[in-house]
C-alpha cells in the first residue's frame, strides 16, 4: 500500500469500515440505505448512543447531507430486507427492535443490564424487622426533625437487592451509605462487602469520604455515626475500579456469570460514570444473593463511553413516586407518616428502589454556588447569570470581559502554593486545592493549551524547570497499566526523591504515597487543567472553568457538563465564559438514544 493511500485508509472512521464492511457481506452498494445505517450506527458510538433512533431521523438528511433518509416504514422494510439485519432473536450484526436500531452486541449489554435488575427487585429479602427499627433509631434519631430522605433511602437499599441513593454535591451520600453498612452489618455481621468506583480516582475519594464520615468529618454533621465500634469496624476501608473488582487482563475478565463474584454487597460510587458494557458486565459477575448499591449525581455527565446507565435508571430527572405497596413497606419500617411520601399507583418497579436526597448540607439555600447549580440544572440560563451577575461574596467569580491572560495569572497564583511545599506529600494535598477544568481539549481554551499556558507562565516566574518532565509537574495518566495498578484518569505529581532521582507519585487509597520510576510512565498528559468529564470523582476547593465561545466547540458544552464543573467545587467557583456560551449551555440537554430507560418501565 503505498504512503498516500495508508494515510487516506487511517483517516476513514470506524463507521466508514464497518459500512464497508456490511456492504461486502451483503453485496450492497455503498449508497444502499442498510450500508449508509450501518455506518452510522457505528459512528454514533463514539457520541454516547446505544441504538439509531429511526423515528427521531426519518425522512431527515443523511448525516452527510447527500440526499434524504427514506420515511420510517420504508427505512425498517429496506433494513429488515437485509440479511445483515434481524428482529429480535436473529443471529444477525445489526437488530431493528422497534423504532431502534442496534449491534446485536449493544442490544444484547442492554437487555442483559434490564434482566438483571428487574430480576433482583424481585428476589425476596429476609429483614429482622426489629433490629432494623433499633438501628434506624439509632442512627437517625437525631435527624428526625430534618428532611427524611437519608433514612429513607437507607431503608430502601437494605430491603432490596438492587438499590441507587442519588443526591447532588453535599447532600449526603456517603454519610446514608455508611449507615446503610452499618445497617446491613447489624443484620449479617459477617457479610462480605466490597467497594468500588469506575476510576481510581473515585475509588479513592470514596474511601477518604468514607473514613471522614466514620470519624465525623463529612458536611459538618456532628451525628454521622452512632453506632456499636464493634459494627463500625466491620465497615471497610477499601476500594478499587471496577476492572480491577472484575479481574480484568488483558485476556478478558476473570469474572463473569460461570465464576461470579464471592461477595454479599457491592456499592458503586460515581455511578453516573459507569457505561452499558460495563454495567452488563458488573450485574453479570453478581452472586444472585448479593446486594448491589449504585450512589451518584443523577445530573451529572454520563460515562464517556456508550449509554447513560444511571439516568436510564433513575428516569432521566423525573419526579420520583413509590408505589402505595412500597410506601406502605416503608411506613411500617421507618414509622414515618404517609403523607411525607410521593405515592403514585402507575410508578414503575424501579422506582420503588431510588433514594433520592434532595438537602445540601455543603450548599446552604443562600450559597452562591447552590443556587448556581440549581439554575443551571433547571435548564435556566438567564438565572444563571443573573446569579453571576450579583454574586455577594468570594465563593463565585465571573467577568465576561475579563482577559484570558488575566485569569491565567490567577491560575498560577494559586498553583504556586504547592511548588513552594517542603515535601511531596504537602504538594500533593495543595496541588489537590485546586484545578483548572475545561470543556475541549483543543483550540485557545481547550486542555492542551490551557496546560502550556499554565507550565510557561510557571516557568517565567521561576517555579518550575523548562524541560519535558521536571519537579513539580502534575501528569494524569491516560492509558490503563494493569501491571502497574495506574489507570485511565489517575493524577501523579513529578517530584525528587531524598537520592535526587525524578519519581512520579500517586496518592492511594489509604491516602499513602506511591511512586514510579519516570520511565515505567504509561501514556500521560500534563494535569494542570483537565476536561470537566475527567474531573468526575473528584472534589477541589477551587474550580476554574473555561467554557469555548459560540464557534469554537459549542457542541461539547451542555447542561450537564456545566452541572458537574460547578459542583466539582467546594468553596470557590470561578467561570471564563460569555453570557451566550452560558445560555447556550444551561439549554443544551444531553439525550442520548437508548432503549434502557423503556425497558426498565419509564
Amino acid at each position: 500500500m503505498s504512503e498516500e493511500n495508508r494515510d487516506e485508509q487511517l483517516g476513514k472512521s470506524l463507521g466508514y469500515f464497518f459500512g464497508r464492511f456490511i456492504a461486502e457481506q451483503t453485496g450492497s452498494d455503498a449508497q444502499a440505505v442498510v450500508v449508509r445505517s450501518a455506518a452510522w450506527l457505528s459512528e454514533i458510538y463514539s457520541g454516547g448512543d446505544v441504538c439509531l433512533d429511526l423515528h427521531h431521523y426519518a425522512g431527515t438528511p443523511w448525516p452527510d447531507r447527500d440526499g434524504l433518509i427514506p420515511d420510517l416504514a420504508s427505512w425498517r422494510a429496506q433494513l429488515l430486507a437485509s440479511t445483515a439485519v434481524g428482529e429480535p432473536g436473529a443471529m444477525t450484526p445489526m437488530i431493528v427492535e422497534g423504532n431502534r436500531l442496534y449491534l446485536k452486541r449493544f442490544r444484547d449489554y442492554e437487555c442483559s443490564v434490564a434482566a438483571h435488575i428487574l430480576a433482583r427487585l424481585q428476589l425476596p429479602m429476609t429483614i429482622d424487622q426489629a433490629l432494623l427499627r433499633s438501628g434506624l433509631e439509632q442512627l437517625f434519631s437525631k435527624q428526625r426533625d430534618q428532611s427524611n430522605d437519608q433514612m429513607l433511602a437507607a431503608v430502601q437499599a437494605i430491603s432490596r437487592r438492587f438499590a441507587v441513593i442519588s443526591g447532588g454535591p453535599g447532600t449526603g451520600k456517603t454519610t446514608s451509605l455508611v449507615k446503610v453498612l452499618a445497617l446491613l452489618l447489624q443484620q449479617k455481621p459477617q457479610m462480605q462487602i466490597r467497594l468500588a468506583a469506575p476510576t481510581g480516582k473515585a475509588a479513592a475519594r470514596m474511601v477518604e469520604s468514607i473514613r471522614n464520615t466514620l470519624n465525623g468529618k463529612n458536611e459538618k454533621q456532628e451525628y454521622l455515626l452512632q453506632c456499636d465500634a464493634a459494627i463500625r469496624a466491620l465497615i471497610p476501608l477499601q476500594a478499587s475500579t471496577l476492572h480491577r473488582l472484575l479481574g480484568y487482563s488483558p485476556r478478558g475478565y476473570r469474572h463473569d456469570q460461570h465464576h461470579p463474584l464471592q461477595i454479599d454487597c457491592l456499592v458503586v460510587d460515581e455511578a453516573s460514570m459507569l457505561d452499558l458494557p460495563m454495567a452488563a458486565r458488573l450485574l453479570e459477575a453478581l452472586p444472585t444473593h448479593c446486594h448491589l448499591i449504585l450512589l451518584g449525581d443523577r445530573d451529572q455527565l454520563a460515562s464517556v463511553d456508550a449509554g447513560n446507565v444511571l439516568g436510564d435508571i433513575t428516569g432521566h430527572g423525573r419526579e420520583l413516586y413509590l408505589s402505595s405497596g412500597r410506601a406502605t413497606e416503608l411506613v411500617a419500617l421507618t414509622g414515618i407518616e404517609p403523607q411525607s411520601l410521593r405515592i403514585e399507583k402507575n410508578s414503575p418497579p424501579i422506582a420503588d428502589a431510588i433514594g433520592l436526597l434532595r438537602t445540601s448540607y455543603r450548599f446552604n439555600a443562600e450559597s452562591d454556588i447552590g443556587r448556581l447549580a440549581r439554575a443551571v440544572n433547571q435548564g435556566s440560563g438567564a438565572k444563571a447569570v443573573e446569579i453571576l451577575s450579583t454574586a455577594s461574596n468570594q465563593h463565585l467569580s465571573w467577568s465576561p470581559d475579563l482577559a484570558l491572560d488575566t485569569l491565567m495569572e490567577r491560575v498560577v497564583d494559586g498553583y504556586t502554593p504547592y511548588l513552594q511545599a517542603a515535601s511531596v506529600q504537602e504538594a500533593m494535598k495543595l496541588l489537590e486545592k485546586q484545578r483548572v477544568l475545561c470543556a475541549v481539549r483543543h483550540g485557545p481554551v481547550g486542555v492542551e493549551s490551557i496546560n502550556q499556558a499554565v507550565a510557561h507562565s510557571l516557568q517565567g516566574r521561576g517555579l518550575l524547570d523548562s524541560g519535558e518532565l521536571v519537579q513539580g509537574m502534575p501528569l494524569m495518566v491516560t492509558a490503563n497499566s494493569y501491571e502497574l495498578q495506574l489507570y485511565n484518569g489517575d493524577v501523579g505529581l513529578l517530584w525528587r526523591n531524598k537520592e535526587g532521582s525524578l519519581r512520579c507519585y500517586f496518592f492511594q487509597s489509604d491516602q499513602t504515597l506511591r511512586d514510579i520510576p519516570v520511565q515505567s510512565l504509561p501514556q500521560y498528559e500534563q494535569a494542570w487543567a483537565m476536561t470537566v468529564h475527567k474531573s468526575q470523582g473528584s472534589e477541589f476547593e477551587n474550580v476554574f472553568l473555561l467554557l469555548p465561545e459560540e464557534q469554537e466547540g459549542q457542541s461539547m458544552v451542555s447542561r450537564e457538563l456545566l452541572y458537574t464543573a460547578i459542583t466539582r467545587a467546594r468553596t470557590t467557583f470561578t467561570l471564563h465564559a460569555t453570557s451566550a456560551s452560558i445560555h447556550h449551555a444551561a439549554a443544551q440537554l444531553i439525550q442520548r438514544s437508548t432503549g434502557l430507560a423503556a425497558r426498565l418501565g419509564w
